[in-house]
């Protein structure tokens, strides 16, 4: 692992800077946190000085027409900053060095209730920055008081909108749950957990989105006691899809298979699962990390906490190296 470890880190020193995105998922953000992780893991204060220095990057691509969005955009790289703050790897007061974020997050949901247009695209992205910043200890009260009115101005949209579109349900879902435990709304909050229900059907679910329904019903399961067996059947069908399928253990896209299934994990106690669910993950983790250990394959381009980035933080999540407090980050 380690040997893998150097070569991923060598691969993002050598690279990482040269990203065109800024961002958590696809950028340099995502970049950031793996090394703060990897210097804490080495004990190599230089990788944490190189973070930084990815830092200083993303700071000076930031202007005023920035995207906000949370994979891309803003919404992310704030997100990033208030992890790395609560978790002891950046001592800084979040609430001054995301003054400007907070603004632009609350001007561009102000702007989405006002236009009610495109609601849904991205609203939940914004959201999750909202959700780390809520979650903030040492939060300022008016910040505080201000970023959860925000929280409620997209409740309120989600509940006000009339129909969702089909490939935004099991993210819509999967925001509702997480905010459910700061019980800011929660009234409202069950309200649109209904609407997202209405007329579902997990035979519907394509196959393309059945890792995102997994997800969100395994969330949703921590919080409805009676949508568990909703999450077992569904769990069951994801596992066994990838249990049956030889080829995604040659295919260029681990990656993104190795997430999901340590956010599985992740989930699995908090709804309730047996042990056996968490076995056939934890088999299944072994299978794609020794496929990988005689060569690393990734798909180019896919650098950041979505590639390389995340998939060295899922090594060292899965060898307990690290803990995995970092998954928050992917929705």
């Amino acid at each position: 692992m380690e040997q893998n470890l150097r070569q991923i880190a060598n691969m993002l020193i050598i690279n990482g800077s040269l990203l065109e995105n800024s961002g958590l998922w696809y950028g340099k953000m995502g970049v950031a946190i793996f090394f703060f992780y990897y210097g804490r893991f080495t004990g190599n204060d230089l990788y944490e000085d190189y973070a930084m220095e990815v830092i200083d990057a993303i700071r000076a691509e930031i202007h005023h027409d920035s995207a906000a969005d949370y994979a891309r955009g803003l919404a992310g790289i704030g997100a990033g900053i208030e992890f790395l703050s609560q978790n002891g790897f950046l001592d800084i007061n979040s609430d001054e060095i995301l003054e400007d974020f907070d603004s632009r997050i609350r001007s561009d949901i102000m702007y989405r209730q006002q236009e009610n247009n495109n609601i849904a695209d991205g609203l939940c992205g914004l959201g999750l920055y909202l959700f780390h910043r809520l979650n903030c200890s040492q939060a300022d009260e008016l910040h505080l008081l201000t970023n959860r009115e925000m929280m409620l101005h997209i409740v309120n949209i989600l509940e006000n909108e009339e129909k969702f579109l089909p490939d935004d349900l099991p993210a819509i879902l999967s925001f509702l749950c997480r905010l459910y435990s700061l019980d800011i709304c929660n009234p409202k909050i069950e309200r649109c957990i209904e609407k997202v229900l209405k007329d579902f059907s997990i035979d519907d679910i394509p196959d393309v989105q059945l890792h995102s329904w997994t997800l969100a019903l395994l969330r949703l399961a921590f919080i409805q006691d009676q949508t568990a067996d909703l999450a077992c059947q569904i769990l069951e069908r994801s596992l066994q899809t990838m249990e049956n399928d030889e080829q995604s253990f040659v295919d260029a896209d681990m990656t993104s298979r190795l997430l999901w299934l340590l956010q599985c994990k992740r989930l699995l106690p908090n709804a309730g699962m047996g042990l056996c669910f968490g076995r056939r993950v934890h088999t299944l983790v072994d299978q794609i990390l020794q496929q990988s250990d005689n060569e690393l394959l990734f798909e180019k381009g896919k650098l950041s906490l979505q590639g390389c980035a995340g998939y060295a933080l899922a090594m060292m999540t899965a060898s307990g190296k690290c803990n995995d407090a970092w998954l928050d980050l992917l929705g």
